[in-house]
């Protein structure tokens, strides 16, 4: 079953994240991954990635790479932050459900819950 924050307690995953990167208060990183997929009949052309091939996006997990959310409903050709942006864990950093912070790459808006590079350090 997959479940964000994750199986173990909050303090446990922020102290992960805090002894190896020195970051406090992470509560996970984001990132969308293709997974591979057989062309759908319907709307075939939507789900062609960057890489030209059929896949679906998923995104979040904690530090010990354990899968903590997903959004498996979005095509391959849809940029990661926009499945961010429109997925329901999203709304619920922006209600302030969680006290804590997610990690992005500079594809990602930075956000008050969202945490990404500068673009020139």
């Amino acid at each position: 079953m997959v479940v964000f924050p994750g199986h173990k307690p909050v303090r446990n995953i922020k102290e992960e994240f805090n002894r190896i990167a020195g970051l406090l208060n992470v509560l996970g990183c984001v990132d969308g991954t293709q997974i591979p997929i057989t062309a759908p009949a319907e709307n075939e052309a939507d789900y062609v990635n960057r890489k030209s091939f059929h896949s679906i996006n998923v995104q979040i997990c904690d530090a010990a790479y354990i899968v903590t959310n997903v959004e498996a409903k979005w095509p391959g050709s849809v940029h990661d932050s926009r499945i961010y942006r429109e997925c329901r864990l999203s709304n619920r950093f922006a209600r302030g459900e969680f006290d804590g912070y997610l990690l992005g790459d500079r594809g990602y808006p930075c956000q008050p819950s969202l945490l990404t590079p500068y673009p020139d350090p």
